[in-house]
């Protein structure tokens, strides 16, 4: 069997057992609906806003747009992948001596299980976050050329995320924690990366800091195709494809190291 047909394989299987209790999906759904508060309290926000500020549009989009692109970021983040306190674990019980002896790589399976257990959520939370967008402003803001632009975009970002925050969780092979490192990424991601408020509406140094750094990339990117299907697509697959050469070369380059070091220390 293939490395492919391996991943797929352990991809496919993790993601039948996110469905395999939908009882627990809906309520942890709907616990994330709650946020649906959130959706609301920002569509009273942004109204303010538009309306104070006399406008029908900020940094390009209409409010129903700003507020999908809300509901766009959300999902993404609130399905990303957590790798830090499964990989500390292998680390810390010794079971990653066990893990390194399968018929699949361990970087390749951790991104089997982070993609099984991510995507169906994404889509779950991003179908939840769009109902309640059109029904908080009475209109659909996106169609079906959105919704394939971010979905298609989501895939290089996904691996953008999952590349980075492996390599952070891996730094568990000298730390034994990595939590402290991964949290703060992952709020670096919430403030670069656009989850509250897009790269167009940020003040131009902070703009420039957030579009040199690849954060933007994994929320913003994405999100962005839902008010804006396919605008600069090129650019940002490129942006995203080049992103991907750098951090996947960093995984590799920590993970090479980490087991040389865990080999020495005696497993």
């Amino acid at each position: 069997m293939t490395t492919l047909r391996k991943v797929w394989a352990v991809s496919s299987a993790y993601a039948r057992s996110v469905w395999a209790y939908p009882g627990a999906e809906a309520l942890r759904t709907i616990f994330l609906v709650f946020l649906v508060v959130i959706l609301i309290v920002f569509l009273a926000l942004w109204r303010t806003t538009y309306s104070t500020m006399d406008t029908g549009s900020l940094g390009g989009m209409r409010l129903p747009q700003m507020l999908e692109y809300l509901a766009g970021t959300e999902a993404i983040v609130l399905s990303a992948p957590a790798f830090a306190d499964r990989i500390g674990d292998d680390v810390r019980t010794g079971g990653l001596a066990v893990q390194l002896t399968r018929p699949i790589s361990y970087i390749a399976f951790q991104f089997a299980v982070a993609a099984g257990e991510s995507w169906p959520r994404l889509a779950l939370n991003l179908a939840v976050g769009s109902l309640v967008v059109a029904l908080a402003t009475g209109s659909v803001p996106v169609g079906p050329a959105g919704i394939l632009a971010y979905l298609m975009a989501y895939v290089p970002a996904f691996l953008l995320y999952a590349s980075l925050f492996l390599a952070l969780a891996l730094t568990s092979f000298w730390l034994e924690d990595a939590w402290a490192v991964t949290f703060l990424a992952s709020r670096s991601v919430m403030i670069l990366g656009g989850l509250l408020v897009p790269l167009s509406l940020f003040p131009p140094v902070l703009a420039r800091i957030a579009q040199i750094l690849p954060l933007q990339l994994m929320v913003y990117g994405p999100a962005q195709q839902l008010a804006h299907p396919f605008q600069d697509f090129g650019g940002l697959m490129l942006q995203e494809a080049i992103w991907l050469l750098v951090l996947f070369a960093l995984l590799a380059f920590i993970y090479r190291k980490g087991v040389s070091a865990l080999h020495v220390q005696g497993g």
